[in-house]
């Protein structure tokens, strides 16, 4: 099998390859292996062959080159700059695909693949251990990607263990700053209305959002995730009024965003990537959609606020290179706007400005 120009195999372990008074573990589970999954860099070590798939397609394809070095056993010979230069060039690896893990792991959960999200955040949790130990703080992000992910896959018990850990090490660090306080009080949010502890989610989430508010404001865009899942409690206990309102608030949010990045680089959606990353692009448009398909349900398709929710899902959509996509939603956003507000509102002219420069870029629906 290949992934690209990258050949990889799984194959059965016969155990009796083992070097005596040996065992091989997967590097998921911690599990006795029984399959190997062999690359031209190294041979790692599963307890299933889905295992191995889920490894391979989640993140040993984009790190196999790297870790196949990291993993064998370094010389000991060479003078002691060489091997001072060894030294810093593997500490800057390892760096490097701390990074690198952390956001193939994201990728994954915005995507809803939770299950290739796991060997990234596995990956990225022993390298953080490696380069700054057991006790640190820097852990604890790989502690909340591995807790979402379970939370994705209805892993409770799992979720909250990690979640615990993370707790934990915020505990022995109180200059842990502020946005890992708030991503921890997020996911004990999430846990627990999954668990319909509403009360103590909308505690969590509260938690989050000041905690978000302190670090870079109420008004920015990952506070507004805050607001959302809020949102999402108070319609989940039928107080539609208060989840309407947190959806207006995240729909504002992200509308301010996105018109002050058109404003400033002239619709160049680069600039929205250089800001957010594709990762939390990805999640807006996820949580948008959403709102946009409460508001029509709730408010209907034709009501402003379904135009409002749609004009900057085709906003968002514009910034992230869908441009028919976009197209669509500013055109029936449109519509919506000039039977509510008139033809001549400065908020419909808006919105048929930035059609008009869609259809002139060659993108969006004809007219």
């Amino acid at each position: 099998m290949a992934d690209g120009q990258m050949e990889f195999r799984i194959e059965r372990l016969n155990p009796l390859s083992c070097p005596k008074g040996e065992t091989y573990s997967c590097e998921l589970t911690g599990l006795p292996a029984t399959v190997q999954l062999v690359t031209p860099y190294l041979t790692l070590f599963y307890a299933t062959r889905e295992h191995a798939e889920q490894a391979w397609e989640g993140i040993i394809n984009k790190i196999a080159p790297i870790l196949g070095p990291l993993r064998r056993e370094p010389p000991i010979i060479g003078s002691e700059e060489e091997r001072a230069r060894r030294a810093n060039t593997l500490l800057m690896s390892k760096r490097a695909l701390v990074d690198l893990t952390k956001n193939e792991a994201s990728k994954f959960l915005v995507r809803g693949q939770f299950e290739l999200a796991i060997p990234g955040a596995l990956q990225a949790l022993r390298f953080s251990h490696e380069l700054f130990g057991e006790r640190s703080i820097e852990l604890v992000p790989s502690y909340l990607l591995l807790a979402e992910a379970n939370l994705g896959l209805r892993r409770n018990k799992q979720a909250e263990e990690f979640l615990s850990l993370a707790n934990w090490s915020v505990l022995k660090h109180p200059e842990c700053s502020n946005a890992i306080r708030s991503q921890l009080h997020r996911n004990f949010g999430k846990l627990y209305a999954s668990q319909g502890r509403y009360q103590d989610a909308l505690q969590q989430l509260a938690s989050d959002v000041y905690f978000s508010s302190l670090e870079i404001g109420p008004e920015h865009v990952d506070t507004a995730g805050g607001f959302y899942h809020m949102a999402n409690i108070f319609y989940a206990q039928n107080r539609i009024e208060n989840a309407l309102a947190l959806f207006d608030k995240v729909v504002d949010i992200w509308y301010k965003f996105l018109a002050g990045v058109r404003n400033s680089a002239g619709g160049d959606g680069e600039a929205a990537f250089a800001v957010l990353g594709e990762a939390q692009l990805a999640e807006a448009l996820d949580h948008l959609s959403k709102i946009l398909a409460m508001r029509q349900k709730i408010l209907g398709e034709r009501h402003i606020a379904s135009g409002e929710a749609l004009y900057t899902q085709g906003l968002l959509r514009l910034f992230m290179g869908e441009r028919a996509a976009a197209g669509e939603d500013i055109e029936t956003a449109l519509g919506v706007y000039a039977e509510h507000l008139g033809a001549e509102h400065p908020s419909t002219r808006d919105v048929q400005d930035v059609l008009l420069q869609l259809r002139e870029a060659g993108g969006g629906p004809e007219q």
